[in-house]
């Protein structure tokens, strides 16, 4: 209903050079982007990590600021500060102060905790630079009755408040450096210093929940260490040298790996875009054992097509699992493709499926690969 409805812009206050600088940044969250600004490549890709496209013709794009779309940037390793800060460079206007206010509270708990899988043990682990605002969150958290009863004390704790410390890489979002100053990429790039405690692998889908806008409001990035990981087996696999992923596949894997470690997420990218690829390269990169699942059967083919073609996996490190094919990997670590409904199926099995989904049941996955999964 207020499609038709005029808006004053007459209040935003233009910069001296606005004419060097590619987009428009509204009160309302609304961003608008010249297509023929020499800028026009890195504020795109700017542009699709923070905020959701609303119509893009030929000379202006518009785009909308969105809590869900800050949430998304903030996932991939985009600080509240530093998307501030790039959109200054980029605005002909000075921000407008609603602008930013909507940036800091919707990003002002996404991303300050994260649920970190290490050697196949689980850590609530805070980032956050500054030390007395980490606490806070980190004991928030104990003090909820439902993750002070899910804490493990850790062996390896230190400190007076019984918090693993330790150091992690810092990690600047791939084609973003561009736009940042070297102060910037300096401080971006530098250790940081994370606190973390353990909790009770039982009890981490209840953790999870607790942690939701609805309850704490702290919600949790996933992640899983898997360079460090030494108590599961690596699996033998590089990607083959004819498999060069293009530079929207490496974009796409780039939003689920940083500091060595892999996040969990949703890649969307067109039909015949070239998702087994980048499938396989993320296992390729993981090195561990991996479950496929896909819709069907010719699926399955595809996909164990697609693992022998694009990666070095020997033939007895994968294999197929169907009802028409029951296949088992030979070795510590291996490749299993499978359908959603051969996981799922609630019935009666034959002795041979049983044993193999058993099997799957009781081995730890580095990756789990799910095709079509929006199906």
């Amino acid at each position: 209903e207020n499609e038709g409805k005029k808006r004053d812009f007459t209040k935003l206050e233009l910069k001296l050079d606005h004419g060097n600088r590619p987009l428009w940044a509204c009160a309302d969250g609304r961003i608008f982007l010249e297509t023929f600004s020499p800028l026009y490549k890195q504020a795109y890709d700017f542009l699709i990590a923070i905020a959701e496209p609303v119509c893009r013709p030929e000379s202006m794009h518009e785009y909308n600021l969105t809590p869900h779309s800050l949430y998304a940037a903030v996932s991939v390793g985009l600080e509240t500060e530093t998307i501030i800060s790039v959109l200054n460079k980029l605005s002909k206007t000075k921000l407008p102060k609603e602008m930013i206010d909507f940036i800091h509270a919707s990003t002002a708990n996404y991303g300050k905790v994260k649920l970190v899988l290490k050697k196949n043990r689980y850590f609530i682990e805070s980032p956050f630079p500054e030390a007395s605002w980490l606490f806070l969150v980190l004991k928030k958290l104990l003090q909820d009755e439902v993750i002070g009863r899910a804490r493990l004390v850790s062996e390896n704790a230190q400190g007076s408040d019984g918090f693993t410390i330790s150091k992690t890489a810092g990690e600047i979002e791939s084609g973003h450096s561009g736009l940042l100053m070297e102060s910037e990429l300096a401080a971006a790039a530098e250790e940081k210093e994370t606190h973390a405690f353990e909790i009770d692998p039982a009890q981490v889908e209840n953790v999870k929940q607790r942690c939701l806008p609805n309850a704490l409001n702290y919600p949790m990035l996933e992640e899983y260490d898997f360079r460090n990981d030494s108590v599961n087996p690596d699996l033998d696999m590089e990607l083959k040298p004819h498999a060069q992923p293009r530079p929207y596949q490496e974009k796409s894997l780039s939003k689920m790996f940083g500091n060595g470690r892999a996040r969990s997420g949703i890649i969307v990218l067109p039909c015949g875009a070239g998702k087994s690829l980048v499938g396989v390269s993320a296992a390729s990169r993981i090195k561990k054992s991996c479950l496929c699942l896909a819709t069907n059967a010719v699926s399955v083919d595809q996909w164990a097509f697609q693992f022998k073609l694009w990666s070095t996996i020997r033939d007895e490190n994968i294999c197929r699992f169907t009802s028409d094919s029951k296949e088992r990997f030979r070795g510590n670590a291996g490749v299993v493709v499978t359908t959603y409904n051969m996981v799922a199926f609630g019935g009666k099995r034959s002795e041979e499926s049983e044993k193999i989904i058993e099997e799957i049941r009781n081995r730890e996955w580095g990756l789990l690969l799910m095709d079509e999964m929006h199906l």
